[in-house]
């Protein structure tokens, strides 16, 4: 007995059908050589940006522009936390030693500014509200010339 739901047998009239078309090789190849070449690229850019930063180190960073990056603790040196001697003496070292003698003549007239003020904190009279209005003068100066080499002091 025949099954009737089975497919009939092929009858030979010489019609063939062709085998289901796949994916072109030459297009797989073509899409292996832009992914290897993209990757390629991304490793060679990861690499560059690897050589820079060490080469590009903190450690070869301008001295005053260290002490602008770490300066924030200055823009409150009116009104917020007395600063400790030994930071204000390691921002005047690193502001005088910077090759910006700008950065270097207001980094230096800021710290001791900011020193004088707080020496004077809670005094009234001419002496002390000298020193404050100065140093809100200063401040302006201060922060462009940290700003000229890219650094946003924030306080």
């Amino acid at each position: 007995m025949t099954d009737p739901h089975a497919d009939p047998a092929p009858t030979g009239t010489g019609t063939t059908t062709a085998p289901a078309a796949g994916p072109d090789p030459r297009r797989r190849r073509r899409v292996v050589v832009v992914a290897a070449a993209l990757l390629g690229l991304l490793l060679v850019g990861a690499g560059a940006v690897v050589a820079y930063r060490s080469f590009a180190s903190p450690a070869d960073e301008d001295s005053g522009v260290r002490a602008c990056r770490s300066s924030g603790v200055l823009l409150r040196g009116e009104q917020g936390p007395v600063v400790p001697r030994e930071k204000l003496v390691e921002l005047t070292e690193l502001f005088q030693a910077s090759a910006d003698p700008q950065l270097a003549k207001v980094g230096v007239t800021m710290v001791g500014q900011v020193e004088r003020v707080q020496r004077l904190r809670g005094e009234t009279g001419p002496g002390a509200e000298l020193y404050r209005q100065t140093l809100r003068q200063i401040l302006p100066d201060f922060v462009a010339a940290c700003g000229k080499h890219g650094v946003t002091v924030e306080g």
